[in-house]
Formats: C-alpha cells, sequence, structure tokens
C-alpha cells in the first residue's frame, strides 16, 4: 500500500511540475517516459517526445470532442423543454 501512495505521490509531483510546458500530461505518459529513460534508450529522447505529443494532440481531440457533444445534447434537451 504503502508503494502504491509514493508512486501516485510520484506521479503527481511529476504532473505539477511540468504542467506549464505539458498541460495534458497524463501518468500514462509519464510511464512512458520512465519505460524510456530507465531500462534502456532504444529510441530517442526526440522520439519519445513526439509519440507524448501525438497522445496529447489525439487527448484534445477527444476532449474537445466530448464538449462539442454536450452542447449539442444540451441544445437538444432545451429545445425538447420548450415544446
Amino acid at each position: 500500500m504503502t508503494l502504491v501512495m509514493m508512486a501516485m505521490l510520484f506521479m503527481l509531483e511529476r504532473r505539477l511540475s511540468n504542467k506549464d510546458e505539458y498541460p495534458l500530461l497524463s501518468c500514462s505518459d509519464i510511464q512512458t517516459l520512465l519505460k524510456h529513460f530507465l531500462p534502456r534508450r532504444d529510441i530517442t529522447v526526440k522520439e519519445v517526445l513526439r509519440q507524448m505529443e501525438v497522445r496529447h494532440r489525439k487527448r484534445e481531440s477527444s476532449i474537445n470532442s466530448a464538449k462539442r457533444k454536450q452542447k449539442k445534447k444540451r441544445k437538444s434537451m432545451k429545445i425538447s423543454k420548450d415544446r
């Protein structure tokens, strides 16, 4: 249990310390970075960061899509209430 809490604290600290440069940084991103930097260096730092940025673009697109769906749903609910 203690080890899990320490890992969660580490993840939170990394996310907070990098929130300006990488606002969508997730625990999965941190895990990917650790896999790259700790045991071996099969791919370059540039490639790891490129992959992370691709994931961030996809995540941001998903967030925006969900927001658009919520707006449509609210609009349709408002129209049905007016009838």
